[in-house]
């Protein structure tokens, strides 16, 4: 048997964070399908994470040797830091430029990006979140810069 160790770690961390929220979610009630209470939703979710860390899981007994190689430091870095820009400059500076923000800053982490190819994903990206999460789902946010206090 050739154990895949990547696969192994990842299919071991989906399911401690699959466990863990279920555990949380103990306290939620569920409902039925029809009428659903607060807790049905995060269920479900955690069980689809908990169902894919065993696929991954048993993939990684069969794969092949793949040992664990060095962190990317720097690329996990700028995209952690690209989503704590997001949860900061949302309600102030507006969808349309906090998406554009956090996707400059998240193409940093990867130096094969090209600007024409940065500005295509951004600009697609923001007008599908528009009309996602604006349009379709009427969810009230700012979507350009807010002044007041």
């Amino acid at each position: 048997m050739k154990i895949n160790a990547k696969d192994m770690l990842a299919g071991l961390l989906l399911a401690a964070v699959a466990i863990a929220g279920l555990y949380l979610n103990m306290d939620h009630t569920l409902g039925t399908p029809r009428r659903m209470g607060p807790g049905y939703m995060p269920m479900l979710t955690f069980g689809l994470l908990l169902g894919l860390a065993g696929i991954i899981l048993l993939m990684g007994l069969f794969n092949g040797p793949d040992p664990l190689q060095r962190w990317a430091l720097r690329e996990l870095l700028m995209i952690l830091a690209a989503l704590c820009v997001f949860g900061l400059i949302l309600e102030k500076a507006g969808l349309f430029i906090t998406l554009a923000v956090t996707i400059v800053i998240s193409s940093l982490a990867d130096n094969t990006h090209k600007p024409r190819g940065v500005i295509g994903i951004t600009l697609f990206l923001i007008a599908l979140c528009w009309w996602v999460f604006i349009r379709e789902l009427d969810i009230r946010i700012e979507v350009w810069p807010t002044f007041r206090r």
